[in-house]
């Protein structure tokens, strides 16, 4: 990484333009067929008790994939926007370099580890 426009190689961003598009694709297409199932499951439901039990966690349990995965693909989406902004590999918080290392495990990360560690206490 050249620290002095703290910047990852241009390499390292299309390699991961390349990952995070595929998986922008991935994820719009989980929550299409989410969004599918749930509105089978718009039926009216079943007169059985038990079973209308079943269809309603059968509906949560959609609805909280559905929204994990709108959240997935709202980080990957940002996470493209700042390769095309130039600004891939940099800390939204502090502004210094985000390793190359944790770049290629979380492709979406928009902070450093210590700025992600301290956001999340």
């Amino acid at each position: 990484m050249n620290a002095a426009n703290k910047k990852p190689p241009l390499d390292h961003a299309e390699a991961a333009k390349a990952s995070l598009e595929a998986r922008r694709s991935d994820l719009a297409d989980r929550v299409a067929s989410i969004e599918r199932s749930r509105r089978r499951g718009d039926a009216p439901l079943s007169a059985d008790s038990e079973e209308r039990s079943v269809e309603r966690e059968n509906d949560e349990v959609l609805d909280r994939l559905a929204d994990t995965t709108r959240r997935e693909l709202e980080q990957v989406r940002h996470a493209l926007d700042r390769i095309h902004a130039g600004r891939y590999g940099v800390c939204e918080r502090c502004g210094q370099p985000i390793p190359a290392q944790r770049l290629r495990a979380v492709p979406e990360a928009t902070r450093c580890s210590g700025c992600a560690d301290g956001a999340r206490r």
